[in-house]
């Protein structure tokens, strides 16, 4: 799906997935407290075992998704998945090895056939799947209804559960107008928490981390009026929680956590 791979390539949203194991550590204010941080139903600091993930008809990409072949020791389900029920360990190898490739990082998805399983994934043995000091990164991709904009959430294990901590939207737009007014809808709705940005910023994790915001606008392709449906512009909500442990560069690869001392 070419706008699935877009929301990957964009400097910008390409931020949304990025996880490393040292921000498990910081604990998440409670969900009154991040109530308004939300797009669609789904929040931040919003758990994968909530009924809202049940309710959304979950993109599978048809192209880029392949099953990691590992035949490592720590690859077993026994190994890996050592501690949970036996009928559960096969399963959520199964469920963990399917990657979404298109980009230079992999992320396991969330689907409707696996959502059950990953709702019991609380912790994996096999470090080295995961990257030096890494984690799983997850993701769910669905249309919204009756838009059809399409929506990216973002989720890591957090005491125990996979949960939301970015959630990005591709908007498109026909006209600098209509852009306006869409910048001005979200910024009545999140506030002085929300970035605006006039045009394409390849330096939007750097200043939302230097201006303390919690989530940035702006667009994501410059504006084509031979080509309408090149136009996009994207929203990104971010963990509060996770800003002060990221790297604030304006390179591709920002928003990875720092590592530890």
């Amino acid at each position: 799906m070419k706008q699935l791979s877009r929301i990957f390539s964009r400097n910008v949203v390409g931020y949304i997935l990025v996880i490393s194991s040292g921000a498990a550590l910081v604990p998440l204010n409670s969900r009154a407290q991040q109530a308004n941080l939300c797009l669609d139903g789904f929040c931040i600091g919003q758990s994968i075992k909530e009924a809202r993930f049940d309710q959304v008809a979950w993109i599978t990409p048809r192209k880029d998704l392949a099953k990691e072949k590992c035949d490592g020791i720590g690859c077993k389900p026994e190994i890996a998945f050592r501690g949970y029920p036996s009928e559960d360990q096969a399963k959520l190898s199964d469920a963990v090895s399917w990657k979404y490739v298109a980009t230079t990082e992999d992320y396991n998805i969330v689907s409707k056939e696996n959502l059950g399983v990953l709702r019991l994934y609380k912790y994996e043995c096999n470090a080295s799947a995961r990257g030096i000091r890494g984690e799983r990164r997850f993701f769910g991709a669905y249309l919204s209804t009756p838009s059809q904009y399409l929506t990216v959430v973002g989720l890591r294990l957090i005491n125990g559960s996979l949960t939301v901590y970015r959630v990005a939207r591709q908007y498109p737009y026909h006209n600098p107008h209509e852009l306006a007014s869409l910048a001005k809808e979200l910024k009545i709705q999140y506030g002085g928490r929300l970035l605006l940005f006039d045009g394409i910023s390849s330096n939007a994790y750097y200043e939302v981390i230097e201006q303390r915001k919690d989530a940035w606008f702006g667009r994501s392709t410059v504006f084509n009026p031979s080509d309408l449906s090149n136009n996009a512009a994207e929203l990104v909500l971010i963990d509060p929680n996770t800003r002060a442990l990221l790297e604030p560069t304006s390179m591709p690869e920002s928003g990875e956590i720092r590592l530890s001392p």
